[in-house]
């Protein structure tokens, strides 16, 4: 499994504000399907609350769920 380090400026953003929100909070970062117009497509950024230092990310493609990832709070601050 390709492990993922590296954040984008909006998934920083995103991981900023999941810091402050409740335990158990879930974002998202989406995007219309380019391909199709009416489908739904899976987010293609998705950070998940799981404890007071750490959360779960996961990259996505837009119909297929991606590798997923546990990291502290503190190593993305430094990012």
């Amino acid at each position: 499994m390709k492990t993922m380090k590296t954040f984008t400026k909006k998934e920083i953003r995103l991981i900023q504000k999941l810091q402050t929100a409740e335990p158990q909070t879930t974002l998202e970062l989406r995007e219309p399907c380019p391909n199709h117009s009416t489908c739904i497509p899976f987010p293609l950024f998705r950070v998940y609350r799981t404890g007071d230092d750490h959360f779960e990310a996961q990259w996505n493609d837009f119909h297929r769920g991606g590798p997923k990832q546990d990291f502290l709070f503190d190593e993305v601050a430094g990012a």
